[in-house]
């Protein structure tokens, strides 16, 4: 009784104190612009390295700059300076945001492999982009120019990684075959000179039946000394041909290599010079169809025409579903920030005023022995 008697003796503070700052708040959101949004929904899969690989590419500086060029050419001077001057991924929270469904699961201590594979191996299956403006032609124009990057220059870096590892791969087939040549051709000159010196042994029959032949044997290759002579012989022989056709194989997959290798090279080339321009992955893919005529080898034409067909793979995982997704303006909640403030500033305004009847006793008492 004592406290609601001091809430009482306070009450206009208490009043003043709380519903102001309600009012207040009530009226600046009231009276301060809106903001408009709309979402675009890419169904991609992405792991969690993947969508942290694309946000760093999204949030380069090349790529910013980039986007601030196209929305000045779209007249969007203001979404342009906003960009410019948030260069921090976390101020372009109120601009444009990234949301992945379902969220990926956090990470967890723990000594399992198998779970830990399992938290690693998670993918989203949906990625949301949420472009945000002060106006409904601000939001339509600056979501062309942000998910024209997305679908047309950020592709061009996974093509990039995708020309790099196959680059990787084809060097590793050519060095391969560098290394096993020496053994192939050393093997194939021992099995000559075993050859030579069969043939020669007297009494070897070059041709005989296998009609009163009957052996069994788990290793052919080790165990052929066992043969008859005629048999060893044509063993050889069979040995022979086997390592000039290898040979042979390796030195046409060698050349085939190389062309390969020569076309990749320049295709990364043309990549790397255009990753600071407007270049896009529509742009590549022209690039790729004029290259075809240029390959006179059909194996290599045959490579490029498959890889065009990859590429092309590669670019449709980033086409969006829906083409005109909806701008709303966005909610700001008046009355329930309304309803919080005057909550807060009720508890803020009763413990003041238990403060201030706390002084203002301590005052009159020590006022009173002074008297």
């Amino acid at each position: 009784m004592r406290y609601l008697q001091l809430l009482w003796r306070r009450r206009r503070w208490i009043v003043l104190a709380s519903v102001v700052p309600a009012l207040l708040t009530v009226s600046s959101l009231s009276l301060w612009p809106r903001k408009y949004t709309a979402t675009f929904v890419y169904e991609r899969p992405l792991s969690e390295r993947e969508y942290t690989v694309l946000l760093r590419r999204f949030y380069s500086r090349e790529n910013l700059d980039k986007i601030i060029a196209h929305l000045r050419e779209q007249k969007l001077a203001d979404y342009a300076r906003s960009f410019d001057k948030t260069r921090t991924e976390e101020s372009f929270e109120r601009l444009i945001q990234f949301e992945v469904s379902p969220m990926y699961p956090k990470r967890l201590v723990t000594t399992d492999p198998a779970t830990s594979e399992r938290i690693s191996a998670f993918q989203a299956r949906l990625l949301f982009v949420k472009v945000i403006g002060n106006s409904k032609e601000e939001v339509a124009g600056a979501s062309a120019v942000i998910t024209g990057n997305i679908e047309n220059v950020l592709p061009l870096y996974d093509i990039r990684n995708a020309l790099k590892e196959s680059i990787q791969q084809f060097k590793t087939c050519v060095a391969e075959i560098e290394d096993t040549r020496f053994t192939l051709l050393l093997d194939l000159e021992k099995e000559k000179a075993k050859l030579e010196k069969l043939q020669n042994l007297e009494g070897a029959p070059l041709e005989g039946s296998a009609r009163d032949v009957v052996l069994q044997f788990t290793d052919i290759q080790s165990s052929r000394e066992f043969l008859p002579l005629s048999y060893q012989v044509r063993a050889v022989q069979s040995r022979i041909i086997d390592l000039q056709e290898t040979l042979t194989s390796d030195a046409e997959k060698y050349d085939h290599y190389l062309q390969v290798l020569d076309l990749n090279d320049k295709l990364l080339d043309t990549l790397d010079a255009s990753l600071l321009t407007d270049y896009t992955a529509g742009q590549f893919l022209q690039f790729l169809g004029e290259q075809l005529p240029a390959c006179q080898d059909k194996a290599v034409s045959d490579y490029l025409k498959s890889y065009i067909r990859k590429t092309e793979n590669l670019i449709q995982v980033n086409t969006r579903a829906g083409e005109k997704p909806v701008v709303y303006p966005v909610a700001r909640h008046i009355a329930r920030n309304g309803v919080l403030t005057l909550v807060l500033f009720l508890m803020v305004a009763a413990f003041s005023a238990v403060l201030l009847e706390y002084r203002q006793g301590r005052f009159d008492h020590t006022r009173g022995l002074q008297e």
